[in-house]
């Protein structure tokens, strides 16, 4: 049993965040300092501290002699990320790294995401770490049949065909990671590579940067113009969520249980036994996200017709040109009217990807089952997304 194993029976463990400071990253280290549950914690990020946009209740969890400045994809820089302070090895180790904007070039993926994810699969590998939780997303999957989401959504054995370029490469990674699996099981018990993979739905929480803050700036600016906010495509296009605090809990429940199972154990036999889809109970639609924009806002809010929403999809990049060019300036003057000075990591600019015709509809159960997780946030609902908008005001962001 290596030092790391022996680790893991007696003491807390040492975990290494890659990512730290990027908003699942946070979160979690946010979660392991609250409940205690490590013997040291390093958050490794390009970004300093104080360019990360923390909010002052991050400020135990990702203080300064947790943080380490470094490029977790040039090789020579993983020794040291790799080094804990005090124990022999890392226990844990969470990819919470790599690039989260859409619609970026296939190069930029490929460099800033799969290459990060197999350099610490093969470093990983090569120190016997004992469990990697890797975040991927549930738009891997083939957009499912009516039939598929009437019976609960995607599970982890779906087709996979991810429809965005994120997505796409997101996949690769996966696959990179199952090869290095096997490769090191040719090595004579030298390497093994114990790793996960979470699946996750669309993620939101307080300081929401990604999907749901550009929704909430769109809607302020719909408000000051005194417009209606319609949506592309049907009422019933899923959109499922996940709350953040609640991917924090499932990544260390799914560290716990690869740390604990047996390489050899049946369930992770295929690499999908590694998988799991990280969701909330609330099947979130356009419709219950259309609700909460109306309660919130004070705005109509509607849906436009299929004979425009089939001109959109066949002149996607047309139409959020002529979206971004009507939204963008009044929300630059709403935030100089505001006297905001710096400008947050939030705004209503559009990206083509976000706006296709895709259900994503996600199964969680079998995390219920096999990690003995579940959200605590059961969906997303106005008083949740309220205390967004809140989250943006103590932060000076929002205008």
């Amino acid at each position: 049993m290596s030092d790391a194993y022996a680790a893991l029976e007696i003491d807390k463990p040492a975990v290494l965040i890659i990512g730290g400071l990027g908003y699942v990253g946070r979160y979690l280290a946010l979660y392991i300092h609250q409940n205690g549950l490590a013997s040291e914690v390093r958050l490794v990020d390009k970004v300093l501290p104080q360019l990360a946009w923390l909010a002052p209740e991050f400020a135990e969890a990702c203080s300064q002699d947790k943080f380490m400045q470094a490029d977790a994809t040039r090789e020579q820089s993983l020794p040291k990320i790799f080094t804990p302070a005090k124990a022999a090895e890392y226990t844990y180790v969470f990819n919470c790294g790599g690039e989260t904007r859409f619609s970026q070039d296939d190069s930029v993926y490929a460099a800033r995401s799969v290459a990060l994810s197999l350099a610490l699969a093969r470093e990983c590998a090569r120190r016997r770490t004992p469990a990697l939780v890797e975040f991927s997303t549930g738009m891997v999957y083939k957009p499912p049949s009516s039939s598929t989401i009437s019976s609960g959504g995607c599970t982890e054995i779906a087709n996979l065909k991810p429809w965005l370029k994120l997505a796409k490469h997101k996949l690769a990674a996966e696959e990179g990671l199952e090869m290095i699996r096997k490769e090191s099981e040719k090595q004579g018990g030298k390497e093994e590579l114990r790793y996960t993979v979470l699946r996750l739905a669309h993620v939101w929480g307080e300081y929401d940067n990604g999907f749901l803050s550009r929704c909430l700036c769109l809607a302020r600016v719909y408000q000051e113009k005194g417009e209606e906010m319609k949506w592309l495509y049907g009422r019933e296009l899923r959109i499922n969520t996940v709350h953040v605090s609640d991917v924090a809990s499932a990544a260390w429940a799914a560290a716990s249980y690869i740390a604990r199972t047996p390489s050899t154990a049946p369930e992770l036999s295929a690499p999908s036994g590694r998988v799991f889809n990280i969701v909330d109970r609330g099947d979130t639609s356009q419709a219950q996200l259309a609700a909460i924009i109306h309660a919130i806002f004070n705005i109509p809010t509607g849906f436009q017709n299929s004979l425009i929403s089939t001109f959109a999809k066949l002149n996607l990049e047309s139409v959020v040109d002529d979206v971004n060019e009507e939204m963008l300036q009044p929300w630059a003057d709403l935030v100089s009217e505001k006297g905001i000075k710096r400008q947050g990591p939030i705004g209503p600019y559009m990206e083509k990807e976000l706006l296709r015709d895709y259900d994503l509809c996600l199964n969680g159960e079998k995390a219920v089952k096999v990690l003995g997780w579940r959200a605590q946030i059961a969906k997303m609902d106005v008083e949740g997304v309220r205390r967004v908008v809140e989250s943006y005001k103590r932060q000076n962001w929002w205008p």
